[in-house]
């Protein structure tokens, strides 16, 4: 009762409120910033006003409804709704697929985005065929060394690591650390984080001295984005 109180001052405040495209921002404008903030509850209520007021007749076009969608299932999956941030993630696929075409980037960004829920809900089988969609447009439209293709590599060499196939994980995590290598700045914590996994997986394999390896690069790059913060101190 609260929250829906609040999305009703939120239009009293806004006076004179515009109707159809100015509601469906300010409305989505509000899912955002409490998603960012963490009141996932009152992001999921702003979110889903949003989608419904993107989808009213006559509508504002697919645009506002792929935004809104990926906003709600965002702030479901954070509230650890995972079944039904996936429904809302599998519309924006469907919708990205119909606009734009199966091997568009925004098709795999929104895969990418479903296969990520899949993975929080455990079911790592189909997170794996999603993910390797996402990858697949990736590599084709933005090349190999594009951070996409990256944090997918990365995400599939980490569904690997989970399912505890090792060999698997190392070859995915191999390619993504080469990738983002290319993609980001020296230092990324991005890149600390892909060394993590590939220790991992080497350690799975026995292969502990490499493993740790990359354990001290990433314990390095970790240090030293934390320096200019104790110098600021």
């Amino acid at each position: 009762m609260i929250l829906a109180a609040a999305v009703a001052l939120l239009f009293c405040a806004a006076a004179p409120a515009a109707a159809g495209e100015a509601d469906w921002k300010l409305l989505h404008d509000q899912a955002a910033a409490n998603l960012q903030r963490g009141n996932f509850e009152q992001a999921e209520l702003f979110a889903r006003a949003a989608l419904q007021e993107a989808e009213s007749p006559p509508g504002l076009g697919h645009r506002a409804t792929e935004q809104s969608l990926s906003t709600l299932s965002h702030a479901l999956s954070r509230a650890a709704k995972h079944d039904e941030a996936i429904l809302f993630a599998q519309r924006l696929v469907a919708i990205r697929t119909k606009q734009y075409g199966p091997g568009d980037p925004a098709t795999g960004l929104a895969l990418h985005n479903n296969a990520q829920f899949l993975i929080l809900q455990g079911n790592l089988a189909a997170a794996e065929q999603v993910q390797r969609k996402a990858l697949v447009i990736f590599e084709k439209k933005l090349g190999p060394n594009h951070i996409n293709t990256a944090v997918a590599l990365h995400n599939m060499g980490a569904i690997q690591l989970k399912r505890e196939k090792v060999k698997e994980a190392e070859k995915y995590l191999r390619r993504a650390l080469a990738a983002k290598e290319k993609a980001l700045k020296p230092g990324n914590l991005s890149i600390a984080h892909t060394m993590d996994n590939l220790a991992a997986a080497l350690d799975g394999q026995g292969r502990h001295a490499e493993a740790e390896k990359y354990k001290r690069r990433a314990d390095g790059i970790r240090q030293r984005a934390l320096a200019p913060a104790k110098r600021g101190t």
